[in-house]
């Protein structure tokens, strides 16, 4: 017994419906990975040199696009390729990050017109009462 609506009688005297069904099933019909189109970004960029690609480290390194986090899952679905074209949320990555260094802040007198209102001078003097 067919559980299908399609009479079969039908569906024999059209064989190119049978194969377009065939060739159109698709795994994933919707896009989960990238948040706009891929290749609608600027031309010759891919998603590899792009600022928001995340690595996800599970038992090996798969890549995902931090645009789309909240709906991140750990299969294939929201995976992305570094050599995908690049979609338009995408951003220059920048690679050159100068540190701060914050190491010489406690030299005494390094901002002398804040030395009389600094917190630490009034605990650091003594009372001569």
């Amino acid at each position: 017994m067919s559980t299908t609506c399609i009479d079969p009688a039908w569906l024999a005297r059209h064989p190119d419906v049978a194969a377009f069904a065939a060739s159109a099933k698709v795994k994933h019909p919707i896009d989960r990975a990238h948040p706009y189109p891929p290749g609608s970004g600027p031309p010759g960029q891919t998603c590899g040199t792009c600022m928001k690609l995340c690595t996800k480290q599970y038992s090996k390194n798969y890549f995902k696009c931090h645009v789309l986090r909240k709906f991140w899952t750990a299969g294939p679905a929201t995976d992305i390729r570094k050599k995908d074209r690049a979609c338009l949320s995408w951003e220059p990555r920048i690679d050159k990050v100068e540190p701060i260094s914050t190491r010489n802040r406690h030299e005494p007198n390094q901002y002398p017109q804040l030395a009389e209102f600094s917190p630490m001078r009034r605990r650091m003097t003594r009372r001569t009462s």
